[in-house]
């Protein structure tokens, strides 16, 4: 899902490409570009609060605020209020809401590089103050949580590690018995000299060595290693030869492979194209996507100008003067589709349930019925059976399928990270002969704990062949998250779709800010995940659904739309906001027509 029409950008294969759209004759207009255009991108990302967010969205937290006010920064532009940054912009959604588990890590060592930033002390962050001394603990992660322990000196991984140093310090902590950490992280060097076997591990690596005055061992072949993971293009992919097809040049890749070589003393052996490259990320609104053609976010804008100021100690000037032709507007034509509501993992009832979810508006629901009862029925539950039944009798439009969570499936992610509540997809309804084989072969495969690369090709190829959406509850870790979204991306094997709303905490972009990254590109879904029956769990039904536009409501005509652009995850806050994830055509189109499916 991205614009069929841009200039020198690249297209993805084997995807949709939202062919259903119509180009208009406004836009297309060349726009002059530079530095200028890339402070303005960022301030209009700020909120009336005085705090940043999503260009498109109304809230503020601080995955958005301190790249905003560091990009500010290295551009020599003023900087906002630090009352209000910091009151409105200085802590994740977990803070806020509050929830246990969560990119916790990550959000700490934003937070805390926003609070130095603006020289301030006042983070609320228990026990860390000027002068306190941290002992660190290596404890492995063991399931999809992740929990505040770095409050415990407790690391799990080498950017969990990167991520609580960096944070400590830049409140004022000090760091004692460095000479564990050290130990740690040569245990993770190979003999190339990367740590881990991919570049934001070795990235973290160098950065906490580098940070702690620790010598890094194996340095040079450290560098040869980092320098070889340059594209042609100029860009930085993850690993210098992995198959992958995630490995691809990336604004993220290239940040951490500049930064990583400047504490190394060196920079790209490129280095003229990596700047090129990175200049081929601006987009006509002056801010910077992830990669050449992609929307513009404050995190892609943040990663290019820091690579740019390091690479050239200037960037501002570093930012070229540039013509780009603004795309076309796109939207979908009248008159060519229905709007039609739908939820994965639905609570589980009889015919009380298929009148309930009816009244609600919907309909395509996925019920979370157990696996064992859809295996042991031949590929349909009971429960979905005699629903079916009940709403052909009663005359209802509503497609009802079976949307089981598949708790017994469990992986080893790519970076060793045992991993459970990976599996989830809408079963279609009418397998023959040979989907059902291949269906009880992908569920008995997902049982075996395979590694990531097995577990793509024998549990999530065969069954996305089969017309699903794919997608794990919790993808771990940002690192992970890349690779697995990725993959499915560009047609790897990956997940093929990106939760986007969920109970409890409800906004899963918002509470896993990187989700952002694939609003566009991958479908985003709203997944009920019922603990309950139907009176238990009506309030999460009223709050978020996908909202899709197709021919019809069947499963296949849902998934064909959300593959080709057409589907919106929409979340209602229990304050009365509106938030849209998808593609903009799609989003707009839903908000022109908003009296024809609005449910609250």
């Amino acid at each position: 899902m991205i614009p069929l029409f841009s200039k020198n950008r690249e297209r993805l294969m084997g995807m949709g490409l939202l062919l259903s759209l119509v180009i208009s004759a406004n836009g297309q207009t060349p726009v002059r570009v530079d530095h200028a255009a890339t402070v303005a991108y960022v301030r209009s990302c700020q909120k009336p609060n005085g705090a940043f967010g999503p260009i498109d969205q109304m809230y503020t937290d601080v995955a958005w605020t301190f790249p905003a006010v560091r990009t500010l920064q290295l551009l020599g532009a003023s900087l906002p209020d630090a009352d209000s940054c910091l009151a409105n912009g200085g802590q994740s959604w977990m803070e806020k809401a509050p929830w246990k588990n969560g990119p916790w890590y990550w959000s700490f060592y934003q937070k805390a590089s926003l609070y130095a930033l603006y020289g301030r002390n006042d983070h609320r962050e228990p026990g860390i103050i000027p002068g306190s001394s941290w002992k660190f603990t290596y404890i492995p992660r063991k399931n999809y949580t992740e929990f505040r322990d770095y409050l415990k000196g407790i690391f799990f991984d080498m950017e969990s590690l990167w991520h609580m140093t960096a944070g400590i310090l830049a409140l004022g902590g000090k760091i004692e018995k460095t000479d564990a950490v050290a130990k740690f992280i040569r245990s993770k060097q190979l003999a190339a000299g990367c740590f881990g076997n991919h570049l934001i591990h070795t990235h973290a690596a160098v950065r906490t060595l580098s940070t702690l005055h620790l010598p890094i061992p194996n340095r040079d072949a450290c560098i040869r290693w980092i320098q070889a993971c340059q594209q042609e293009d100029g860009g930085f992919g993850w690993s210098p030869d992995h198959p992958s097809a995630s490995n691809r040049s990336d604004v993220w890749y290239t940040w951490a492979a500049v930064m990583a070589l400047h504490e190394l003393g060196t920079q790209p052996k490129q280095m003229q194209a990596c700047i090129d490259w990175l200049n081929g990320l601006q987009n006509a609104d002056g801010g910077f996507g992830d990669h050449p053609g992609w929307n513009s976010r404050l995190y892609s804008t943040y990663y290019a100008v820091e690579a740019l100021q390091v690479l050239t100690d200037d960037a501002a000037s570093a930012i070229s003067r540039k013509t780009i032709v603004r795309p076309a507007d796109q939207f979908i034509p009248e008159g060519v589709y229905h709007i039609y509501q739908t939820q994965h993992k639905t609570p589980v009832g009889g015919e009380g349930m298929v009148d309930s979810m009816v009244n609600l508006g919907f309909h395509l629901i996925g019920v979370k019925t157990k696996e064992t009862d859809v295996l042991n029925e031949q590929g349909m539950s009971r429960t979905v059976r005699e629903a079916r039944a009940y709403a052909a009798r009663k005359g209802y439009d509503i497609e009802i399928v079976d949307c089981p969570e598949n708790y017994g499936h469990r992986l080893i992610w790519f970076d060793g990270q045992p991993a459970d509540h990976v599996s989830n997809f809408m079963i279609p309804p009418e397998m023959d002969d040979t989907e059902h084989k291949q269906f009880l072969a992908s569920y008995q495969a997902g049982k075996a704990n395979l590694p990531w690369d097995d577990f793509k090709e024998q549990v999530i190829k065969p069954m996305v062949a089969t017309g699903v959406l794919f997608y794990p509850e919790l993808d771990y870790t940002l690192l992970n998250a890349y690779l697995v979204y990725d993959e499915g991306l560009y047609n790897d094997g990956g997940y093929n779709a990106v939760p986007g709303a969920h109970f409890g905490n409800i906004d899963w972009v918002r509470h896993f800010p990187y989700h952002e990254r694939w609003v566009g590109k991958l479908p985003i879904v709203a997944d009920g995940d019922a603990h309950g029956d139907m009176l238990a769990w009506q309030a999460n039904l009223d709050q978020y659904r996908n909202v899709f536009l197709a021919k019809d409501n069947s499963l296949a005509g849902y998934v064909e739309a959300a593959k080709d652009g057409r589907s919106v995850c929409v979340i209602v806050m229990p304050e009365g906001e509106v938030r849209y994830y998808g593609a903009p055509p799609a989003v707009s189109y839903l908000k022109k027509h908003l009296d024809e499916w609005k449910w609250w």
